[in-house]
């Protein structure tokens, strides 16, 4: 065999090896994709059964697995439209105009037959809509109107629970409409789904806090600790009953126990776990604010700024304490430059009013 020869057999081999690859990926791209939250390992294959509580899919491999609803970040359904991922990534990093813009093309001229593709994308408007309305007021009447609307329609589907959590978030903006959220509460508390129970018992201890009810709405996040400890499933909601401890200790007035109740959520919590980070560095700069420490409370509130913009509720706090500091530091320039984009950016929310 001579060296032309051989180049060109090397080149067939490179050939096939090439296409072979090209085939599997296509074919684990064509599969039903779930992202746990717990670890963010990706689960490729056929969803069998999607209910209320839980996912079952069949693996690649042959074997089964069952993925409780809380530990659900992600669905892609088999042959979804891929601007789909493009929204849903424009929706993490925080461009929610964009994203909402992309889920509502995608509704209208989606033309497969998976009608889960369809569900899924009322649910993605709605959830986004409410993001919105945490910074923007003005949304929350379709937001409210968009999630009942879901929860109406789709009482067996697997983000039946998330969205009730949703519901009550967003009624709780609302100081009339709090029992209507503590309602909804008690409904996800009855259910056999711990992530989403104790994520229900994190959003009852807010209520309680908001109504001046320090020491119930303490014992509840201290519950969600507690019961928490130890599933992987169900870390988020620790974190969150950590934080709501924090927030507690802080309205109590005890910054310092706050401020080593927030030192390990931030050991603990991945990256992932943005809007609890957020929430933390916003509560850490409240609790510098009131120790008199308004440099360190500026480099708190300036994490949100540059680590968590993808947080809009978050994030216009974080520009309206960083428009009260920067000028008593030195620095009006960048006071008046973090005024300017909280009017800009959030110009409906209750932080660009004041």
């Amino acid at each position: 065999m001579d060296v032309g020869e051989k180049q060109r057999e090397q080149a067939m081999k490179n050939f096939w090896c090439v296409l072979s690859v090209l085939v599997l990926a296509g074919g684990l791209q064509a599969a039903d994709q779930v992202t746990r939250r717990s670890d963010r390992v990706v689960l490729r294959g056929e969803l069998t059964e999607l209910s209320t509580t839980s996912l079952k899919m069949k693996l690649q491999n042959g074997q089964e697995s069952e993925i409780p609803v809380s530990d659900v970040l992600q669905v892609r359904f088999d042959m979804e439209p891929p601007t789909l991922v493009q929204a849903q990534s424009n929706e993490r990093s925080g461009a929610l105009a964009a994203a909402l813009e992309k889920y509502r093309q995608i509704q209208m001229e989606y033309s497969g037959d998976d009608k889960r593709v369809l569900v899924e994308l009322k649910f993605l408007i709605a959830r986004t809509l409410i993001r919105t309305a945490q910074a923007n007021p003005a949304e929350s009447a379709a937001a409210e109107k968009a999630i009942a609307a879901f929860r109406s329609e789709n009482r067996a589907n697997f983000r039946y629970l998330e969205a009730t959590l949703l519901e009550a978030e967003l009624l709780a903006l609302d100081a009339g409409k709090s029992e209507a959220a503590k309602a909804l509460l008690a409904e996800v508390q009855q259910t056999s789904v711990k992530g989403f129970r104790l994520q229900a018992g994190v959003q009852l201890g807010l209520l309680l806090l908001g109504a001046k009810d320090t020491d119930n709405a303490q014992a509840e996040f201290e519950k969600v600790v507690v019961e928490s400890a130890g599933d992987a499933s169900a870390a988020g909601a620790m974190f969150d009953g950590q934080l709501g401890k924090a927030l507690c200790q802080k309205t109590a007035g005890k910054a310092d126990e706050a401020l080593a109740t927030l030192t390990e959520v931030f050991a603990k919590a991945t990256e992932s776990e943005t809007k609890t980070l957020a929430r933390a560095w916003l509560l850490k700069g409240d609790c510098y604010r009131e120790k008199g420490l308004s440099k360190d409370a500026l480099m708190a509130y300036l994490h949100v700024d540059v680590l968590y913009s993808s947080e809009p509720g978050a994030h216009a706090e974080s520009l309206y304490h960083l428009a009260t500091l920067w000028g008593p530091a030195g620095y009006q320039n960048r006071a008046d430059e973090a005024r300017a984009r909280l009017t800009n950016s959030y110009p409906n929310s209750r932080w660009a009013k004041q």
